[in-house]
């Protein structure tokens, strides 16, 4: 079951318009939430963000209260108490959810530093549908996430993550300056533990000694390797943190 605009339906009744513009060309804004016993985590995090994405492609958004009461409908419609939950919106707002899948392992990072990220660009820090860019890039590498830089030279972020690294005994992330998309995960972490925002050359990530990447559904994750260079296991901070975010 899917929700489609109003109406709560089964996934397969879903026609998209030929002229949506969402889908010839991707003008539509998404997010994607983590739900926790039949409700979304960060709700209002992840309804302001919504709201700002829809704001910067002139969308139109349902109400916050409307939008949440259709995600739980959907969960207990689909039976689902912790889930992956996709809100999509364009000319038409789609929900979906499906079972919750989080990544438990270690990720292997690569670094992309001829595929800069566009911080000029009108569409830097919200999360558009436009994802090819993000997803070739993905696909052509042998790593399962990779690090970008912007068009200075400056560390930015995952195709699919925030980054945070540590040197010594300092924890990093660069600041929403770079371009980087303002992560709901990355403002938990932030308000949890002592770390310096900044905006800091793309090379300096090599000096790292422990790597982190944060988004919604994963949580945090920990690089277990740099373009094939090991890493550091994650440390007792790494776990403190994951553990206390829900």
């Amino acid at each position: 079951m899917v929700y489609w605009n109003d109406t709560l339906m089964d996934a397969g009744a879903v026609g998209i318009p030929i002229g949506d513009h969402t889908f010839l060309r991707g003008e539509g804004v998404f997010e994607t939430i983590r739900a926790k016993q039949g409700g979304p985590v960060f709700w209002r995090d992840h309804a302001a963000r919504l709201s700002k994405s829809a704001e910067r492609l002139f969308l139109s958004l349902p109400e916050e209260g409307l939008l949440r009461g259709r995600i739980e409908e959907l969960l207990e419609a689909n039976r689902l108490r912790d889930a992956r939950v996709r809100i999509t919106l364009g000319e038409n707002c789609l929900i979906t959810a499906a079972p919750l899948q989080v990544r438990e392992s270690g990720v292997k990072l690569g670094l992309r530093p001829e595929y800069p990220i566009n911080e000029r660009s009108p569409l830097a820090g919200i999360k558009c549908t436009s994802y090819a860019e993000n997803m070739t890039i993905l696909r052509s590498s042998q790593e399962s996430e990779v690090l970008r830089p912007n068009t200075r030279g400056e560390l930015c972020e995952a195709c699919h993550s925030n980054v945070f690294f540590r040197i010594a005994d300092r924890l990093f992330t660069p600041s929403l300056e770079t371009g980087c998309l303002p992560g709901v995960m990355r403002k938990q972490v932030l308000a949890r533990t002592s770390v310096e925002e900044g905006v800091w050359p793309y090379e300096m990530i090599k000096e790292a000694e422990e790597i982190w990447l944060s988004n919604s559904i994963n949580k945090l994750c920990w690089a277990e390797s740099l373009d094939g260079e090991k890493l550091a296991k994650p440390s007792a901070l790494f776990h403190e943190l994951r553990s206390t975010i829900p």
